[in-house]
């Protein structure tokens, strides 16, 4: 008799975030976060254990869990991240940090084979990464997720490129006519596809490979800029170091 198998997926990258449970025979529940924006830390535990009593499951039954870890809001990031290693560190389960814009990439229609991921940066950038469809539920990043001026991005862009992800927002739309801008309901990252994609690597993954990914403690958020908080102090030292001089 084949024992099934969970898998946690949390998705805290956006305002308003989700977790889900899929389970071995592809069946997803998935839930919102009751809290928004930087309230995901007084929901996240009460939340998921309420998903767990639905189903009837124990935190022990948990096969993996997979968790955001960006690019997105870095406190929703720390916040998921955190979760995410408690849990795996109690429980003794897997944890894998799943790249936000793969689970946004995912949401794609089927008929798109490749994709730019965009989101909001603040200060007048954008996240862009680029993705290719290799299965019908696996997509790769063809190129490093990077910072772009908004105007920059926009001008990169060649006809019948497709654009998802929450950075649409930022875009005037009317100006790239020939492009595909996907709609609303496919451009943000949900626990779902997050569960989805940690149960793709973990069923791949080797013996050895499956006790590696156990190292919970060495699972980081993706960043790549520091927060506006951390680069005004690092402004404000630079400015106290050289007055000092």
């Amino acid at each position: 008799m084949e024992i099934s198998q969970f898998y946690l997926g949390i998705e805290t990258s956006e305002r308003s975030g989700s977790i889900a449970i899929l389970s071995s025979a592809q069946q997803i529940v998935q839930n919102k976060l009751q809290q928004q924006g930087r309230k995901h830390a007084q929901t996240l535990v009460a939340e998921v254990k309420k998903l767990l009593n639905q189903l009837e499951l124990s935190p022990d039954q948990i096969t993996g869990i997979g968790v955001s870890i960006g690019p997105g809001s870095f406190t929703g990031l720390r916040i998921g991240a955190t979760f995410a290693k408690t849990f795996g560190y109690v429980t003794g389960c897997p944890v894998i940090g799943i790249d936000t814009f793969e689970a946004i990439a995912l949401n794609c229609p089927p008929e798109i084979s490749e994709t730019y991921v965009i989101s909001n940066a603040q200060r007048g950038d954008l996240f862009v990464g680029k993705y290719v469809k290799i299965s019908e539920y696996q997509w790769q990043r063809s190129s490093e997720i990077a910072l772009w001026e908004i105007d920059r991005f926009c001008h990169s862009l060649k006809p019948r490129d497709t654009i998802n992800g929450p950075g649409i927002e930022l875009l005037q739309t009317s100006l790239l006519p020939e492009c595909r801008i996907l709609q609303p309901e496919y451009r943000n990252p949900t626990a779902s596809k997050i569960s989805l994609i940690t149960a793709q690597i973990l069923q791949k993954s080797q013996p050895a490979e499956y006790a590696s990914l156990n190292e919970v403690w060495d699972l980081t958020p993706f960043y790549l800029r520091k927060s506006a908080a951390e680069e005004k102090w690092d402004a404000r030292q630079k400015n106290d170091n050289e007055n000092y001089k």
